[in-house]
């Protein structure tokens, strides 16, 4: 009987744009919110397999000025309602509002990296010490190398997705430990190798 190649995976972490949704540049209203095609389907097939799902996200339009709080929540609501009709849901959702060289709509004169911005991993942090799980017990599915990075620096595996940017955003030097096509592939991937 061959070993699976996840063992006692609960938790999948995913990034959201170019994960879940198209990402044709920072995503500012809920018009330009369009679900990549059946990634709703794939996070339903992750809940019916009992699988927790949490967003983890870098949303720099907060720094830059150019996203408001309201906007978010505006967003958010129709990435759940897209999700509903597919019969999926998350279990949670966390971001980081910062950027590096932008504050409150002003580029800053000192550069400032926070902890939670991808590569990051104090949101990766955060999610599992309120949810109660292990970074053993995770995996992250994401499309960017930020993604890549930080899955690596908290030591957990992480599967790259050929959307949204697909790995070549060239931000840091990193890669997943498998690729796949998209989250409806990554999914079934995950669970064709899950104990």
């Amino acid at each position: 009987m061959s070993k699976s190649l996840f063992n006692n995976l609960r938790v999948v972490l995913l990034d959201r744009d170019g994960v879940i949704n198209e990402e044709p540049g920072p995503i500012l209203t809920p018009e330009q919110f369009v679900m990549i095609p059946k990634s709703a389907t794939a996070v339903a097939r992750l809940n019916a397999e009992g699988f927790r799902c949490f967003v983890i996200t870098n949303q720099a339009a907060f720094a830059r000025g150019d996203l408001s709080e309201s906007a978010f929540q505006a967003i958010t609501e129709k990435m759940q309602h897209e999700l509903q009709k597919a019969g999926a849901h998350l279990d949670g959702q966390y971001y980081c509002p910062h950027h590096p060289d932008w504050e409150n709509g002003e580029r800053r004169e000192v550069p400032a990296p926070c902890a939670c911005r991808k590569p990051g991993t104090l949101l990766l942090e955060q999610v599992a010490e309120e949810h109660g799980f292990s970074a053993e017990e995770s995996i992250l599915i994401g499309d960017s190398t930020s993604d890549f990075a930080a899955a690596s620096k908290w030591g957990i595996c992480s599967i790259g997705v050929h959307t949204g940017h697909g790995g070549q955003d060239s931000k840091v030097k990193a890669d997943p430990d498998y690729w796949q096509d998209d989250l409806w592939s990554a999914v079934e991937f995950l669970l064709a190798n899950a104990s």
